[in-house]
Order: structure tokens, then C-alpha cells, then sequence
């Protein structure tokens, strides 16, 4: 049975109890939260259970896993190892891992970048194996992160990485601009898929943008992807780093979700 959920993070700085009073709303069911650790997990879990709302995974804070600086990758790398526990506490089957967002360019030394990211994720690796901790590497684009902007380029971090519990997390957004064919790239992660992202071309809700949408959740189907599918939709509005587009955005935003989720399932019966 599939579950559906949209990321906590798109409804900005409200209380927990009203977004989980939105999710109930939109009628999904579940939710990827916030990695703040300095939250108690317990407390966490409890309201979501409250709601009946599963924890489908978790976006982590902004670090910088492939920094040159050893002080800042080493408390980065830091960050997902109490991020780790963090998720078992609260009941998180998996945690997203990504690189810096805002950081798109190299240090000057673009194979020093490339091993400090596979050094660090295999430290983030083997805490996430013992912990039966899922990991999936959130594939970005361009004007977020220098690293790791194709499918193609997240299995040869996975390959190099060599851990079993680290698979890849493909969006539809993200795809639209670095992809040249998004339903190719859903096909080449097959197996290694460990989550699936949606919103259209603007990041809106699905059907408001040019993205094959429908092609893709059919393409899940072919490669018998069995884990969620959680939309990443923001209001209409410029700053794609800020959720809040608008005193009614809140307004917007469950609107396109409850919509959106509409087209998912329909298209996800086929």
C-alpha cells in the first residue's frame, strides 16, 4: 500500500499541532519533518500519532558535508550522526542527505570535493547501517548545490560509497531542469530508488507546470518502486528558499496540495 505525504517544511514557521491539522486536511498520510535535533523526539512522535500521521522521512538542516574546512565538514558530519539517532527516537524509517544548498561552486578542487563527499557519507554510512536507518541522497540542481545535480551522478556516489542502506532520492522538480529525460532517470535508479519527490516544472502543484507528471508515477509502477511518494510544493511566489509567498499562502498551498494528491492517486492506480 502506498503512502503519500507532502515535507513539513513547505508550510514554514507555524505550530506543529496546525500543520498536522493541514496534513489531516489535505488527506495524507504522512509527513517528512524537520531534522532539528534540538526538538524532543518523543514529544514529536507523540503529537504525530495523535493526528495519525506517519513519519515518512526527514529533511535535514543545511551543512556542508564536502567542505574544505575540516572543522565545518567534521560538525556537519556530526549533525547526521545525532541526526541518526535523532530519527530512530522519533520513528523516521529514513533521513535525507544532501549537500550544501547555496554552495555551487567548487573549492578550487573539484576530485578533493568529490572525496570529501564520499568520506563523509561513508562515516554517515556506517552509523545509518547499525541504526537500520535508510538513507537517501536528495538529488539537486544546479543553482542549489555543485554536487550530485543527476541520477547518474547519485549511483556513482552510492557505488563508491558501498553501503547497502544508502539509496537515492530523485524530485521532479529538480529533474525538470537537469534531467534530460526524467522518466529515463526514474528508470536508471530501478532498485536504488529510496524516495520519489513531486511537484511540476514550477514547483507548484501538478498540473500547473509542463512536467510528465503522470509519466513518471506510471514509471514507478514499471521499476516496482514500493515507497512513498512525497510531494515538495511550494506557493506561487519568487525566493525558492523561503516557503512564505503571501499572507494567504497557507491557503494556496493546501489548495495545490489536495489537488495535486488527487492526480497521484488516480494516476498511481494504473
Amino acid at each position: 500500500m502506498r503512502d503519500y505525504g507532502f515535507c513539513f517544511w513547505s508550510l514554514g514557521d507555524i505550530p506543529i499541532t496546525q500543520k498536522c491539522g493541514i496534513a489531516q486536511n489535505i488527506g495524507v498520510d504522512g509527513v517528512e519533518v524537520e531534522g532539528n535535533i534540538k526538538e524532543n523526539p518523543a514529544n514529536l512522535k507523540n503529537i504525530l500519532e495523535s493526528y495519525n500521521l506517519k513519519i515518512l522521512s526527514v529533511t535535514p538542516v543545511n551543512v556542508d558535508i564536502s567542505s574544505p574546512i575540516n572543522n565545518v565538514r567534521e560538525l556537519a558530519v556530526q549533525y547526521f550522526l545525532d541526526l541518526i539517532d535523532w530519527a530512530v527516537k522519533v520513528g523516521a524509517p529514513r533521513i535525507c542527505l544532501h549537500g550544501d544548498v547555496g554552495k555551487v561552486s567548487v573549492s578550487g578542487d573539484s576530485e578533493l570535493d568529490w572525496n570529501y563527499l564520499v568520506s563523509s557519507t561513508q562515516k554517515i554510512m556506517d552509523k545509518a547501517l547499525k541504526s537500520n536507518i535508510e538513507v537517501v541522497f536528495e538529488v539537486l540542481n544546479r543553482y542549489e548545490n555543485h554536487q550530485i545535480v543527476t541520477c547518474e551522478e547519485a549511483l556513482e556516489l552510492i557505488k563508491e560509497v558501498n553501503n547497502p542502506s544508502l539509496k537515492v532520492l530523485l524530485d521532479a522538480y529538480h529533474m525538470n531542469i537537469e534531467e534530460q529525460n526524467p522518466v529515463a532517470a526514474l528508470r536508471l535508479a530501478g532498485e536504488k530508488l529510496g524516495v520519489y519527490h513531486v511537484a511540476d516544472s514550477n514547483r507548484e502543484q501538478i498540473g500547473n507546470g509542463h512536467a510528465n507528471i503522470e509519466g513518471q508515477i506510471k514509471t514507478l509502477h514499471d521499476i516496482d518502486y514500493q515507497g512513498p511518494i512525497i510531494m515538495e510544493i511550494m506557493a506561487t511566489g519568487p525566493n525558492p528558499f523561503t516557503p512564505v509567498k503571501g499572507d494567504d499562502y497557507i491557503e494556496v498551498l493546501t489548495d495545490f496540495y489536495k489537488e495535486s494528491l488527487k492526480l497521484i492517486k488516480k494516476w498511481d492506480q494504473k
